[in-house]
């Protein structure tokens, strides 16, 4: 049996799984809504694009290497988008207020200046190698949100949620800094 040619780019398996979650985000803002009963629906809409989350990690573990290193910034993008289209329904439709929704998500309104300066400064981009790759740190940080907001949607109690997912949030930024300065400072040793 001949094994089919893995395909490069965009049009891959894992790329998809993380696509998906685009469509699922504008399902979500169907599904919710402020009435109890409209849970369930949002709250199956937010399992699926877990799972095309953990499928897209597994089918790209599976395939090797990203050839055409898309997957590698795709992936958490489809994450944010996703996200960002959850917590504005859970703003608009439910009223959570948007002081909470940032704690949920402190890291990426952190993380989004800190990637403008690095792209913005080509010292910096020399220099630092920014890793994309998800850390178990981010992996917990990502679980701690969805956690967050599955207690929003079923208004169960949230502080916990969120306050953990703003913890492993900035604990897991600050080793995405701290990972890009150490690959730095390999690059420089290296040189």
């Amino acid at each position: 049996m001949v094994d089919a040619p893995r395909t490069s780019g965009w049009f891959t398996a894992p790329n998809l799984l993380s696509l998906a979650r685009l469509p699922l985000g504008l399902l979500f803002w169907f599904v919710m809504g402020a009435a109890p009963e409209r849970a369930l629906p949002a709250l199956l809409v937010l399992a699926a694009a877990a799972v095309t989350d953990v499928m897209d990690g597994i089918t790209a573990r599976r395939r090797g290497a990203d050839l055409a290193g898309v997957g590698s910034w795709l992936d958490p993008l489809c994450d944010k988008l996703f996200v960002a289209a959850v917590l504005g329904a859970l703003h608009v439709q439910r009223g959570v207020p948007l002081g909470l929704l940032a704690l949920i998500v402190a890291r990426e309104l952190l993380q989004l200046p800190m990637t403008l300066v690095y792209r913005a400064i080509p010292t910096l981009r020399r220099w630092l190698q920014y890793d994309f790759r998800a850390s178990p740190l981010g992996k917990a940080a990502t679980i701690s949100q969805f956690l967050a907001v599955t207690a929003l949607i079923a208004r169960l109690p949230a502080r916990v949620p969120i306050v953990a997912a703003f913890t492993l949030g900035i604990v897991a930024l600050g080793d995405y800094v701290l990972r890009a300065i150490e690959m730095g400072r390999h690059r420089q040793g290296a040189a």
